[in-house]
C-alpha cells in the first residue's frame, strides 16, 4: 500500500495527524474515515484490515486524534469538547476534499463522530461504522452512565488507576484492559497485544484523563441519523459492555447489529477480512 501523511491543522491550533491511502482510489467510491478509540492511535487499525479497504478501491484515510499517536497535544481551554473534536474531522475532510465519507469509529472514536456530526451536519456521510463504540460519556451518580457508553469489566478495573501519572500505577492498571479475546492466538496476535499496550503507555496522562471529563449524550442526534449504520461488537467485549450495541441498534433507525463471537474489543483485529467485508456492504 502506498500512503501519504499530513497535518491538519484545527481550529484552535492543534495539529491533526493524518494518513492517507488515495493511490488506486476509485473517484466515484467514497472514502473510509478512520477514528481510533481512547489511548490509541491511526497505527491501531493494522495493515490488513486498511489494506482490504484499499483493495475494494476506496480512498483510506486514519487519523490520530488530538492527543494521540503523532498528534500534538492541544493547549487551548476546553480541549476535550465536542467542539474540539467536531472541528478536527472537518479540518482533515476540508484539506483532503473529503466530500463522500463513511466514517469508522472504534470503541471512543464512535463518540468523536458523533460529535462531528452533530456539530458539522451529515451532508456528504452515505454511512457510518461502529466498532465496539461509544457515541455518550458520563451521566447521573444516580442513575449510572448514558446507556451509549457503558465500560465493561476490564475497563472498569483499570479505572482510575489508567489515568494517574504515576508510571508504575498507569502500566499496571493498562495491563488489565483486555483489547483483544481470551485465548487467542499468541504468535499470531502477541506482538499486536504488545503494540497496542505501547500505543496506550504512549499517551500522555493527561489526554488519557481528559477524555474522561465529558458529559455528553448523543441519543437524540443518533435517532436522526437516516443513513446505514453497520454495529460490530463482539460478545467478549470487556472495555465497552455489549449492552451498549443493543442500545445503538435500538436508537438508530436505519442500524445493522453484527456480533462477534471472540472478538474482544478489536474485531477488525481479529478477523480483517471479515470486518471489512461488513463495512464495504455499506458502501454498496
Amino acid at each position: 500500500m502506498t500512503r501519504s501523511v499530513g497535518l491538519a491543522v484545527s481550529y484552535d491550533g492543534t495539529e491533526i495527524y493524518y494518513t492517507d491511502y488515495a493511490e488506486g482510489a476509485e473517484p466515484a467510491k467514497p472514502a473510509f474515515l478512520l477514528v481510533h478509540g481512547w489511548s490509541a492511535s491511526s497505527d491501531s487499525w493494522g495493515a490488513a484490515f486498511i489494506g482490504e479497504l484499499t483493495a475494494a478501491g476506496h480512498r483510506v484515510v486514519a487519523v490520530d486524534n488530538r492527543g494521540h499517536g503523532r498528534s500534538s497535544v492541544p493547549d487551548s481551554d476546553h480541549p476535550y469538547s465536542t467542539e474540539r473534536f467536531a472541528d478536527d474531522l472537518a479540518v482533515v475532510r476540508r484539506d483532503l476534499g473529503l466530500e463522500q465519507v463513511i466514517p469508522v469509529g472504534w470503541s471512543y472514536g464512535g463518540l468523536i463522530i458523533a460529535d462531528h456530526l452533530a456539530t458539522h451536519g451529515t451532508d456528504g456521510v452515505k454511512a457510518v461504522g461502529l466498532i465496539g463504540a461509544i457515541t455518550s460519556i458520563g451521566g447521573a451518580k444516580e442513575t449510572g452512565p448514558f446507556p451509549g457508553g457503558v465500560t465493561g469489566d476490564s475497563m472498569n478495573a483499570a479505572l482510575p488507576a489508567a489515568l494517574s501519572a504515576h508510571a508504575g500505577k498507569a502500566i499496571t492498571a493498562l495491563a488489565k484492559l483486555r483489547m483483544l479475546p481470551h485465548g487467542f492466538d499468541q504468535d499470531v496476535l502477541g506482538p499486536v497485544a504488545q503494540q497496542q499496550f505501547g500505543i496506550a503507555l504512549a499517551t500522555p496522562p493527561a489526554v488519557r484523563g481528559g477524555l474522561f471529563r465529558r458529559t455528553v449524550d448523543h441519543d437524540a442526534d443518533l435517532a436522526s441519523w437516516t443513513f446505514p449504520v453497520l454495529i460490530q461488537h463482539g460478545k467478549d467485549d470487556e472495555v465497552v459492555a455489549p449492552s451498549t450495541a443493543e442500545h445503538h441498534a435500538k436508537v438508530l433507525p436505519n442500524a445493522t447489529l453484527s456480533w462477534w463471537d471472540g472478538g474482544g474489543h478489536a474485531p477488525f483485529v481479529v478477523d480483517p477480512a471479515r470486518s471489512a467485508r461488513e463495512l464495504l456492504g455499506l458502501a454498496r
